[in-house]
């Protein structure tokens, strides 16, 4: 029965979520789906145009994006590139919490992402605590970043 529970609460908690897509490139969700089991699927959330490292030619896009499992699902942030005229994946990382969205790149390069987070009264479907995560995108590598130290 509580097993049946979660499954309902995941699940509630994920179409909340996934109301937030949007229309994204097919061949960008592709190249997502590529790292995923069969049984997983890309929900693109967000992307926007951004400059992060200026050895690459044009611009890069940061990609909010979910993967979504039988059971559950999780966020990842990736930093991608439209070379040859085909998508590469740069770099990928996890996102905790609810995405919410980017804020504005900052001018030294940092990205901001701003999810939710469960507060100390929250039911399990909604996450009501906005937290902003900061993440450094340079020579290949993207990592997340104390806050204060962007």
């Amino acid at each position: 029965m509580i097993r049946k529970i979660l499954s309902v609460i995941v699940m509630f908690g994920m179409c909340v979520h996934i109301g937030k897509a949007e229309t994204t490139d097919p061949e960008l969700t592709a190249l997502f789906k590529q790292q995923l089991d069969t049984r997983e699927e890309v929900q693109i959330q967000q992307s926007m145009p951004v400059e992060l490292d200026a050895g690459k030619p044009g611009l890069e896009q940061a990609v909010l994006w979910t993967i979504i499992g039988p059971t559950y699902w999780r966020n990842q942030l990736s930093i991608v590139s439209k070379q040859q005229n085909q998508w590469q994946n740069l770099a990928t990382v996890p996102i905790t919490g609810m995405v919410e969205g980017f804020r504005p790149v900052q001018t030294t390069g940092i990205l901001p992402v701003e999810t939710k987070v469960q507060g100390p009264s929250d039911p399990l479907c909604c996450p009501t605590q906005t937290q902003v995560l900061y993440f450094r995108y340079r020579a290949g590598q993207l990592q997340e970043i104390p806050p204060g130290s962007e």
